[in-house]
């Protein structure tokens, strides 16, 4: 009664958000999908979702055929990616750097969940965090970048895995803490703390400042909770992604704001050489990153 084409379909409707991105995604007409979905539906008697919602809103029903669609479609992909692997040259590494500081925090768990598949392949991670990992992988020094920023793309792939909002985090205190959103000219004068990172590669900065004046300070520092307790101090404001945040937010140690009125969404890649994008190895770490979600 349910196909996997079910399932991929409910997994993509989740992760794209709407069903216009889906049937693009999926490489369907809108009325093929609508046609599927209402097909499925009608099969399990209930609705899976609320029409007219951005993004999907996913009813109690579609909750549960969502944790299935998870649980089985990794399986799937796994089990498909060894059957391939067993004709194929083994791969015993790979080598990954990533231009985002804060991608740790969900990066650790997901590169154990993909060893769970894969014990034999080693994830070497010891370069760690770099602001420009791209040279290296275009000379073959690294196999996998995660960055927020496409360059050479003649040349690299590049695999959406998710969107994320940037949000500016200040202490509850801080004057901006009441505002419902921040604006360039309110950070005109402030101590912005971020890491080390060049500040034409910050995204507070390109992104958001951009060519509005500032005349504050930028401070540099190594740790995200070192961050993360200076401005709980009143020492600074910072820009962090919301998977970051959103922890610290809730125990009350520090107040987020969004960046502009519509807040400031980022992108998250994948980069790999373009000759390794079907590879099924690189295809299952590439999922188990989107199934994360960055979460």
């Amino acid at each position: 009664m349910i196909d996997i084409k079910h399932l991929k379909t409910i997994a993509t409707l989740k992760e794209t958000g709407s069903l216009v991105n889906t049937a693009r995604e999926l490489f369907l007409t809108q009325s093929a999908l609508s046609h599927q979905i209402k097909d499925l539906e009608n099969k399990l008697d209930c609705q899976l979702f609320e029409r007219k919602t951005q993004p999907v809103r996913f009813t109690p029903q579609g909750m549960l055929l969502l944790e299935l669609a998870h649980e089985i479609l990794p399986k799937l992909e796994a089990t498909k990616c060894r059957l391939k692997e067993s004709l194929n040259q083994p791969i015993s590494q790979l080598r990954l750097s990533v231009e985002c500081h804060a991608c740790f925090h969900w990066l650790l768990p997901t590169i154990k969940e993909f060893n769970n598949f894969w014990p034999d392949i080693k994830i070497d991670y010891e370069r760690g965090f770099s602001y420009d990992a791209i040279p290296d992988l275009l000379n073959d020094e690294l196999d996998l970048v995660l960055t927020s920023d496409v360059r050479e793309p003649d040349k690299l792939e590049y695999a959406h895995l998710f969107d994320f909002k940037l949000k500016l985090i200040v202490a509850p205190d801080h004057d901006l803490a009441k505002k419902a959103y921040v604006t360039a000219l309110d950070l005109k004068n402030e101590t912005i703390i971020s890491y080390p990172i060049p500040r034409e590669r910050q995204d507070i900065f390109k992104h958001f400042i951009q060519n509005a004046r500032f005349d504050g300070t930028l401070k540099t520092v190594d740790q995200g909770l070192l961050i993360f307790q200076l401005v709980s101090a009143g020492m600074g404001v910072a820009a962090l992604p919301d998977w970051l945040v959103t922890p610290y937010e809730s125990q009350g140690l520090i107040k987020s704001i969004p960046l502009g009125a519509l807040g400031l969404t980022r992108p998250m890649y994948l980069a790999m050489k373009k000759d390794m994008k079907d590879n099924p190895v690189y295809r299952h770490f590439l999922n188990t990153c989107k199934l994360n979600n960055g979460r």
